[in-house]
């Protein structure tokens, strides 16, 4: 396990990070303030934008689904990335070298093999490349591409190669700067029966494979046809899994797409790497594809993290099919609409998008058929109607897929589908006997609970818990105007855990030296957890309460109401204890109590004339 980062470095990267490029590089930001950028948020589905970005204080919060933090936090919620991994990766664009804390030599040399994997596999899709290009071996797979439509500049973005009919054409080259078995645990070369050493990879066009940031991790290899073509030989070869390549959880060209599709809040999944290729060449930047294996689970939940639209636009109606039922099984898992692109008999969409263009493919797209209302109709295609049987029979195998459905309000329109389209022009009330049915289905099955994973924004509803609040955010935002009563304030002053935890963090940032520009809400996010680093992120982008600019007077009405506050909490403790005291047998106690209220609410009355009087004057 990799040791921690040393907290100098990571000041160091957040001082030489602008976080606002590295949002822009996700989504379009516009100015809407002094000190405040607004943009749709990638976390959740909007239309109107509500992640606000501070440039000044390096923080971003959405308040629509309350995310929020630093660049980190950024990254690793739009990228799938743990904090280390954001944090290197901010550190590789900054160009400064992380040194880690009690990291064991095993970790480090886990991280340093990961790493030399990478460069292998990076060094590798260079020769590849170098070979289709320039190779003379590699005129054949130039026409195959050529022949498929793949332009010299597809051929340059996506990398692509072409590994050589002969068995060493790897490792004579790289057996040069990396150990042949790092080669093998890297995938590139494999035994062969005698248990020597020979390239994995031989005549075929090489599709370079990255994962989300951009790592290589493994290679698609398509065999090339021809005379000289082996047989019985499998016309795809993928990579095996590995350290760094695990083809059930890759989508290939995320890398890419990935700020696309948070722009267009669409993505296409097909089969193959020419389907992407194709697509990408007709201006459709938001493909990715399933690495030689089916679609799965981690496919759906990795695109979930970036668009709640997935089209599956897949081979044949077969291929559709197929993949429409794996994606059933766990659609409703995720904040995703999935629908099914129904493409011509006998075409793959990059035939239909070299012949016929991105545009009249994304036209057909918006035509695409839900995912549920595919596999209805899938279940009804052929089924005999025409007796009451046969109806029968057909309501219970679609009302199969309906009942399996969380949102009562789907299931309403699937009956009333249902009934449509198999009871059509039939005597009485089609759509009453359908939902009958599916009553019945339903009674004694236990009942899905849904699963939805919105979160409801911040909410502060009393007087008190708005004053901790702004306080909080004057602590944040304006400093300079907390002077005379930051010595005075302890944690006991924030009622709410949320708010306390957050002025223990800025407490605790404060004793340490404070942090690095941009860094404080980083720095809270490793102290204290996300919750209370949401928490840091929304006091620095949420605009004060005051009608102008947060002044001095405005300061000291806040803080004097949040003295009032507090006594007020006392006084209720106390007026708690003296209702628990009897006068007649314990009047010493009672007259100590009485007396004590009458000093805290005087107090308190004392601190709200104050407050008032500052914010007339």
């Amino acid at each position: 396990m990799a040791g921690r980062i040393r907290q100098e470095d990571v000041d160091a990267v957040l001082a030489r990070t602008d976080i606002v490029q590295v949002i822009s590089q996700y989504l379009q930001l516009k100015k809407s303030g002094r000190d405040s950028l607004t943009g749709l948020c990638p976390f959740h589905a909007e239309k109107t934008p509500s992640l606000s970005v501070s440039p000044a204080k390096q923080a971003f919060y959405c308040f629509g689904c309350g995310v929020g933090g630093g660049v980190v936090t950024f990254l690793t919620k739009i990228e799938n990335l743990s904090f280390a991994e954001a944090v290197e990766k901010l550190a590789a664009a900054a160009g400064i070298a992380l040194r880690y804390e009690g990291q064991s030599s095993a970790g480090r040399r886990a991280d340093s093999r990961r790493q030399i994997l990478h460069k292998a596999l990076s060094d590798a899709a260079s020769l590849y490349h170098g070979m289709l290009v320039d190779g003379r071996e590699g005129a054949d797979a130039r026409r195959y591409l050529a022949d498929r439509g793949i332009s010299v500049e597809s051929v340059d973005r996506f990398q692509i190669g072409y590994a050589p009919g002969y068995p060493d054409f790897l490792l004579k080259r790289l057996a040069r700067s990396h150990a042949p078995e790092l080669l093998l645990e890297a995938g590139l070369v494999s035994r062969d029966s005698s248990g020597g050493l020979r390239d994995r990879f031989r005549g075929r066009v090489m599709f370079p494979i990255e994962d989300l940031a951009g790592n290589a991790v493994g290679f698609g290899g398509r065999l090339l046809g021809g005379e000289q073509a082996p047989t019985n030989v499998a016309k795809y070869v993928n990579s095996p899994d590995g350290p760094v390549y695990h083809k059930g959880t890759l989508l290939y060209n995320i890398n890419r797409a990935k700020a696309d599709i948070i722009r267009s809040t669409r993505a296409f999944l097909v089969e193959g790497y020419t389907d992407v290729i194709a697509l990408d060449q007709a201006g459709v930047r938001t493909a990715v594809a399933t690495c030689g294996t089916a679609l799965g689970e981690d496919h759906i939940r990795q695109l979930a993290r970036f668009t709640e639209r997935i089209v599956l636009a897949f081979d044949s109606d077969e291929a559709g099919a197929r993949a429409a039922e794996r994606a059933f099984e766990f659609h409703e898992r995720y904040p995703v609409q999935l629908s099914v692109l129904i493409l011509p008999a006998g075409q793959d969409p990059a035939d239909f998008a070299t012949a016929r263009g991105g545009e009249a493919f994304l036209e057909l797209a918006d035509a695409g058929v839900p995912l549920v209302h595919y596999m209805i109709e899938r279940t009804l295609r052929g089924r005999d109607l025409s007796d009451a049987e046969g109806r029968s029979r057909a309501i219970r195998a679609g009302l199969e897929i309906v009942n399996r459905l969380t949102d009562t309000v789907e299931r309403d329109d699937y009956v009333r589908m249902l009934a449509d389209k198999v009871l059509v022009g039939h005597m009485g009330d089609p759509e009453n006997s359908v939902r009958l049915e599916l009553e019945r289905m339903r009674s004694g099955s236990p009942q899905g609970a849904g699963n939805g994973t919105t979160r409801a924004p911040r909410v502060r509803s009393s007087p008190d818990e708005e004053v901790e609040w702004e306080a909080l955010k004057l602590l944040v935002q304006s400093p300079e105007l907390c002077g005379p009563w930051r010595d005075r304030l302890d944690a006991s002053r924030f009622e709410k855990p949320t708010h306390r935890k957050a002025f223990e963090a800025l407490q605790e940032i404060e004793l340490a030296g404070g942090s690095a520009p941009g860094g404080l809400a980083t720095r809270v996010h490793d102290l204290k957890g996300e919750q209370v680093a949401r928490a840091i992120a929304a006091l620095t982008v949420e605009p004060a309460r005051s009608e102008s600019e947060p002044s001095l007077a405005y300061a000291e009405q806040i803080f004097l109401r949040l003295e009032e506050f507090a006594l007020k909490r006392q006084a209720d403790l106390v007026r708690r204890d003296l209702e628990r005291v009897n006068p007649l047998k314990s009047p010493q106690e009672h007259e100590r109590l009485f007396e004590r209220l009458v000093q805290l609410e005087g107090e308190r009355r004392r601190l709200r004339v104050a407050a008032e009087g500052v914010q007339q004057s």
